[in-house]
């Protein structure tokens, strides 16, 4: 499994609501169209302020894509390692993506938006390694569920693509609805998950076996 760098996580209230009012209106107006100034004013601080947390506005931006991606992916990757079984750990990944996504749809307009927007230097990099560590995580799922011949019709790097895509729209349109919680559900995700393994209209389904995390 891959591995984030440790950062500093925010260290007071100020910090926090600095990071959440970037948040907000990164999701809602985009990397480029949302200013300084805007952060600063939604924050209730002055720029000295702003800048003795985060050194640009492209270090604001990587902060919180840090502060509210870098515990989920561990807590992910531990998931997937502590889950037996090529399906029931692609059906860990698959929930713990919607709960996360669920919890917060600013992130996930966040990440659509900036990633497949307009190409901006600096952060492009940065959102393609981020994107690169769940992938990397649903791809040595799936290759060893190839070398254990749980699965079988494909290389690892093209199914783990195909996989991303099918959650990620769901993610990507339900994010945006009323109400996401109630739309990307537990049930939503294994019958995705169902797709993915044994196609559409095929009745078969794997059997779950999942610790508590993952089922939540």
């Amino acid at each position: 499994m891959t591995t984030l760098e440790t950062v500093r996580p925010p260290t007071n209230d100020t910090e926090e609501r600095l990071l959440d009012a970037a948040l907000t209106l990164f999701a809602e107006k985009g990397y480029e169209a949302a200013s300084v100034r805007e952060i600063i004013e939604a924050t209730g601080v002055t720029r000295p302020v702003l800048y003795y947390y985060c050194s640009s506005k492209e270090d604001l931006f990587k902060r919180l894509v840090h502060w509210k991606h870098d515990e989920a992916y561990r807590e992910l990757t531990k998931t997937v390692t502590d889950t037996k079984g090529c399906a029931n750990r692609l059906r860990a990944i698959m929930r713990g993506s919607f709960a996360f996504c669920a919890t917060d749809p600013r992130v996930p307009r966040l990440m659509f938006q900036t990633h497949f927007g307009p190409t901006i230097p600096g952060i492009a990099e940065f959102m393609t390694e981020v994107a690169k560590l769940r992938f990397l995580i649903v791809q040595q799922v799936i290759q060893d569920g190839l070398d254990g011949k749980e699965m079988s019709g494909g290389d690892a790097a093209s199914l783990s693509l195909i996989f991303c895509c099918i959650m990620d729209q769901h993610i990507n349109v339900l994010a945006r609805l009323p109400k996401p919680k109630k739309r990307l559900t537990i049930e939503l995700a294994d019958s995705l998950v169902d797709v993915f393994l044994y196609g559409v209209g095929s009745g078969k389904r794997a059997p779950v076996s999942l610790p508590p995390f993952a089922a939540g």
